[in-house]
């Protein structure tokens, strides 16, 4: 007999959600690869660098440095990679690239997003996510 009494499941409710709108609706993203297996959370602000990978914002700029004609490194210049979606599960970004699931719109609660550290979320990143449908607003306590 089955027991209706019983629990089955639970979930925890993580707060980064703000609101239902915008709709958060995800998409594929392609993370770029680090020199050692990391465990990314749900949540983390993912920004596309140069080449069209994702990478947690805030971390190391891309490397735009070429070499002159005496095969010497010229003058690097730092492309900062612009802020894009936030991460829809947990996953461990490893050596090579990894598909992962991202929000690419939502409305969601800024002091439980993550970012690389060292680094504060700014208004110019706050602005970058709202372009491309990302609000961002202060969870309340009640």
């Amino acid at each position: 007999m089955t027991m209706l009494n019983e629990t089955i499941g639970t979930m925890e409710y993580d707060n980064l959600i703000h609101d239902t709108y915008p709709e958060a609706t995800v998409f594929a993203v392609t993370l770029a690869a680090v020199s050692a297996e990391t465990m990314l959370k749900r949540g983390t602000v993912l920004a596309r660098n140069a080449d069209g990978k994702m990478v947690v914002l805030g971390s190391d700029a891309v490397d735009d440095a070429e070499e002159d004609e005496t095969g010497s490194e010229g003058t690097a210049t730092a492309t900062p990679a612009v802020a894009n979606c936030i991460l829809a599960n947990d996953c461990i970004a490893g050596t090579d690239e990894v598909d992962v699931e991202a929000y690419r719109t939502g409305h969601f609660n800024r002091n439980k997003l993550i970012v690389a550290d060292g680094y504060e979320l700014t208004a110019d990143d706050e602005e970058a996510l709202r372009s491309v449908g990302i609000l961002l607003s202060d969870a309340m306590a009640y």
